[in-house]
């Protein structure tokens, strides 16, 4: 599997969730995540770049029993959004730089016979050349130019994948347009899940999740990346008319300059380890999902939130911004279109009366399990042809 996020992080995004589904149905499974280089020295003392250098030194971590080999590999150069190395030779290139070698790594590891290769990250595009394999899979889960610094090349690198990968999968309704501009020969809409079982599960304790120790309740929770895609015009606003209410975001920062002076009642809380993110939620009087669609609407149409079905799974109300992915969906989840809207939401969040059933009920219907059948079966049938492979 050729993916972007490491399989440990906090992230965890469809990748790892497809990972345990192989796993789990037999497979073994190597995952290799984004690689780490020379350029990430700078950012050596945060958490996730050290323990990624320390993966990268001891070529592969062991997780699920054995099923699951995850690898961050060392590359002495790797694509990234400046100029000189998004350049053409550069992302075509990179992995002849790795340290040790792609294919001293096949060996040490023994996967030369690959029954199915799985690619979500561009930047692994050379592996359907470099590897034999019976299988493959290209996984679509962004409009991956509208990233900044990966215009025009995001688009080459995504129909290469998609011209020589028996199957395209992406996952929601809304990449459908893009998808069919990739020239595949076979796609599917296999939608993101949830792990129902591991955030429904209740464990003994109803106390307050430590993390929420010293924040005064109500609490209404974020939990993902924090980037330009969230609305702070809207969560500030809000944040000052609401000041009983306290607004909590669990998750890497990737805009700190738009996050000073903020609301007292407004806590950045860091990444959560995944572990305990279904107690986090459970914490919460509701899930948010504020999104900008007016501003960011090219990074967002895309999107069929995985933290959506999260909140759903244990049983907490979703407060989210309306985009047609979600109205398509028909979750139980409360779309508002204006700031007054979100605010009557989050009064209504917060009197205690919600149906947690119907949440649970279409969450669970909704499991990784599902997705991953449907993946499988997209594989060996198709869903739609393309005019143009």
């Amino acid at each position: 599997m050729g993916c972007t996020h490491p399989y440990w992080s906090a992230l965890q995004v469809g990748s790892q969730h497809l990972a345990r589904q192989f796993a789990r149905h037999g497979w073994k499974v190597h995952y290799f995540s984004a690689p780490i280089s020379l350029l990430h020295l700078p950012e050596l003392f945060s958490a996730e770049v050290i323990k990624r250098l320390q993966c990268a030194i001891q070529c592969q971590t062991i997780h699920a029993n054995g099923m699951i080999r995850s690898y961050v590999p060392f590359s002495l150069i790797v694509p990234a959004g400046n100029c000189l190395l998004r350049h053409k030779v550069v992302i075509h290139n990179w992995f002849r730089t790795m340290v040790p070698p792609l294919k001293s790594i096949q060996h040490k590891s023994g996967f030369e016979r690959i029954s199915l290769l799985y690619i979500d990250n561009l930047s692994y595009h050379f592996l359907l050349d470099q590897f034999s394999y019976q299988k493959s899979i290209f996984r679509v889960m962004d409009m991956h130019e509208r990233f900044p610094g990966w215009e025009g090349e995001a688009r080459n690198l995504a129909q290469k994948i998609a011209r020589q990968a028996d199957v395209t999968v992406y996952s929601a309704q809304g990449l459908e347009k893009y998808v069919d501009t990739l020239g595949y020969s076979k796609s599917a809409l296999v939608p993101n899940g949830v792990d129902f079982d591991f955030f429904n599960f209740q464990t003994s304790s109803a106390q307050k999740h430590p993390f929420f120790k010293n924040i005064p309740d109500p609490v209404l929770l974020y939990t993902g990346m924090i980037d330009s895609r969230l609305d702070f015009r809207l969560i500030r606003s809000a944040a000052y008319r609401l000041p009983h209410v306290s607004f909590v975001f669990a998750g890497p920062v990737g805009i700190s300059h738009r996050l000073s002076d903020l609301p007292a009642n407004i806590y950045l809380i860091g990444p959560v380890p995944h572990a305990q993110l279904p107690d986090l939620i459970r914490s919460a009087a509701a899930g948010l999902i504020p999104f900008d669609v007016d501003n960011q609407m090219d990074l967002i149409q895309g999107i069929r939130p995985l933290k959506l079905f999260e909140y759903l799974a244990a049983g907490i109300p979703v407060i989210s911004a309306k985009w047609p992915e979600l109205e398509r969906m028909n979750s139980p989840a409360w779309l508002y279109e204006n700031e007054q809207e979100f605010i009557e939401f989050v009064h209504k969040a917060t009197d205690n009366k919600y149906d947690h059933m119907a949440a649970m009920n279409f969450a669970k219907q909704h499991d990784w399990k599902h997705s991953f059948e449907l993946m499988l079966n997209a594989l060996e049938t198709g869903v739609y042809t393309s005019k143009s492979h």
